[in-house]
């Protein structure tokens, strides 16, 4: 069922019988080209990000692990931006000092399954943030955090991992190296071509596998396949051991 979540005058629509037909679409369609991906290299823990606030990266991280799960996946939703906790708080899941998540598992504090929690809808799951670090990139960046993504890839299916935006903070430059691939989220009207390339060259410098790109809010009725949304991003950023060009379309 799609549902409306109201957190810091933030909006997420869940896919779900409720929501539009091609929102929910959309989604089933990333889920499909990221099975073929799965079917010939490894592609199990999937990094979301954006290059500036507000490009909804959260939002699709929600709605593909909720596609993923409703394709009978056992997902877990990593929520990586220790900073803030963006999906504990699209979730309602509001962070306090007691609360475990990354930073407890990375401090030892407490125990991973023990900072699982299970979300309403089945096979998915949410490892919060847990209590603000002083040193969040050198966390995500350290030899604990690789174990953990490992112990996480032992118990789920699929793992999908929210980051703060690239060119904000190093944190999601550091954490590409312990995932599959990368997604990048770009808005238009939010998002620049200028911004969006400075992302991609921060991520190809820590050699991070970019999976491809999602343009979130792009109204296909007001837009033109000729503007530079179109041909910029898809030319740019669809890299599955080729480069697709306009043409491919």
């Amino acid at each position: 069922m799609a549902n409306k979540h109201h957190s810091s005058n933030r909006e997420l629509l869940q896919v779900g019988d409720n929501a539009p037909f091609q929102f929910t679409e959309s989604y089933k369609s990333l889920r499909t080209n990221l099975e073929f991906m799965s079917a010939t290299s490894e592609c199990k823990s999937i990094m979301i990000t954006s290059s500036v606030p507000n490009e909804g990266k959260s939002n699709v991280a929600i709605n593909l692990g909720i596609t993923m799960a409703a394709a009978g996946k056992k997902v877990i939703l990593v929520d990586a931006d220790l900073r803030k906790g963006t999906l504990s708080r699209y979730l309602h899941m509001h962070r306090s000092k007691s609360h475990a998540g990354i930073t407890s598992l990375l401090t030892g504090s407490a125990e991973w399954k023990d900072a699982l929690i299970p979300l309403p809808q089945p096979n998915l799951v949410l490892l919060p943030a847990g209590p603000i670090p002083p040193n969040p990139a050198e966390m995500l960046a350290s030899p604990k955090m690789k174990s953990l993504m490992d112990m996480l890839g032992k118990y789920a299916d699929c793992i999908i991992v929210d980051t703060p935006p690239v060119t904000v903070v190093t944190d999601a430059a550091v954490l590409s190296r312990f995932v599959d691939g990368v997604l990048m989220v770009v808005r238009p009207g939010v998002t620049t071509i200028q911004g969006a390339q400075l992302s991609k060259k921060n991520l190809e410098a820590v050699n991070a596998r970019l999976l491809g790109v999602v343009i979130n809010g792009y109204n296909t009725k007001k837009s033109s396949r000729k503007d530079g949304y179109y041909y910029s991003y898809s030319y740019e950023y669809y890299d599955t051991g080729r480069r697709k060009s306009s043409s491919d379309k």
